[in-house]
């Protein structure tokens, strides 16, 4: 199997919102009947806005031999202020990265990681962010992720 990332645009907006949805319900183990309109309006707003406007950039992985999108993932770019480790103050929070659940091992997720760099360090970005599952810390780690301890959520 072949794998090529493509960069989506403004004209892929359902499509981008069709994967997010699809991503969300397994991340969160929503099942398939839940109403998930209001967030799926949500999303399409949100790449509506930043996908267009450059403060996100989205991927699909497409299987070449057939055309079908295998996997995806984003980017999106945000400010803080500067810092010694971040002279800039932009960053990137890199998220939605999906592979199908029968190709996962093979690869796609970390081609879509490596093209969401590229395309941070094209922006002359130096800090990516990311969550991970349990099952991903692997690959993230052996692209050059390290964990950061005293990070907190509230």
């Amino acid at each position: 199997m072949s794998i090529e990332i493509r960069k989506a645009s403004a004209d892929d907006l359902k499509l981008l919102t069709e994967w997010r949805i699809r991503v969300l319900r397994e991340v969160f183990s929503t099942p398939d009947d839940a109403d998930m309109e209001d967030l799926r309006a949500a999303n399409e707003a949100y790449y509506r806005e930043h996908v267009p406007d450059g403060t996100h950039t989205a991927c699909f992985a497409v299987d070449t031999g057939n055309g079908r999108i295998v996997g995806c993932g984003g980017i999106c770019y945000q400010h803080e202020m500067p810092s010694p480790d971040n002279p800039t103050g932009t960053c990137g929070y890199l998220m939605n990265i999906f592979a199908v659940p029968e190709l996962r091992g093979r690869g796609i997720g970390r081609k879509v990681v490596e093209f969401l760099i590229a395309d941070a360090r094209a922006r002359g970005i130096g800090k990516i962010y990311l969550e991970s599952s349990q099952m991903a810390k692997s690959l993230y780690r052996s692209i050059g992720f390290e964990d950061l301890p005293d990070y907190m959520k509230l």
